[in-house]
């Protein structure tokens, strides 16, 4: 094994880095996807005759019993961002888990997205942040002497289209961010909160902050419940 790794150093520093570079993400990002559990992603948004396809330009990991269905033109990861070599996490942990993620929308490295059962929704044209964590679920009980319990109060959590999500943002379990919304970086969405399209949310704990500007289209709304 020793001599082997000193072979692949060898070759690396005989290798242009940018070439390097592009190989090592590369064998990162099938590692990943060879890993995953491939069979509870659906791609939806085909084209006829178009082959099924993921957009994973860094890694990414598909875990769980339940269903992923992306846009054939959703994008996860970003290679000239932060964190490009870190592994982006989509685990639909029960079989009646549901992750959804809508038409070009594009969500940047090393998210965590995780739904135990009620599910979380993403809609179209969505720009999204590093470090992204989502989650339907508070992953045990709150209360002293049951935290060993596992939390079967699962909210679903809903991002509107064309939502703007900065980096570092957390979307607790039941929240709800209408469409054309921007959620400023480092915001901690609260369980059960609710902002109205076009608003700025900031803070933690999250609040509405004003209204984004030229924001006036009457015609956006939340996302569809589709399940």
């Amino acid at each position: 094994m020793k001599l082997r790794l000193a072979r692949y150093a060898s070759l690396l520093q005989r290798t242009p880095p940018l070439e390097a570079e592009v190989l090592v993400r590369g064998l990162l990002v099938q590692y990943f996807f060879h890993v995953s559990n491939r069979a509870m992603i659906e791609i939806s948004g085909l084209q006829p005759g178009e082959v099924p396809r993921l957009s994973l330009l860094t890694p990414t990991v598909f875990k769980g019993r339940g269903r992923v269905r992306v846009a054939a033109t959703a994008l996860f990861g970003w290679v000239n961002s932060p964190f490009s070599y870190r592994c982006s996490y989509v685990e639909a942990r029960n079989p009646e888990a549901m992750i959804e993620i809508g038409d070009k929308t594009t969500i940047n490295n090393a998210a965590v997205l995780i739904a135990e059962g009620a599910g979380i929704s993403i809609g179209a044209r969505c720009l999204i942040g590093t470090e992204l964590q989502v989650m339907d679920t508070n992953a045990h009980e709150l209360e002293p002497g049951r935290r060993h319990l596992a939390d079967t109060r699962t909210l679903r959590v809903v991002v509107g289209d064309d939502v703007f999500i900065g980096s570092r943002v957390t979307l607790l379990k039941g929240c709800q961010i209408g469409a054309g919304c921007v959620i400023a970086a480092g915001a901690v969405v609260t369980p059960g909160f609710v902002a109205p399209p076009l608003s700025i949310v900031a803070g933690n704990p999250a609040r509405i902050v004003g209204p984004v500007p030229g924001g006036s289209d009457p015609t956006l709304v939340f996302a569809s419940d589709k399940t």
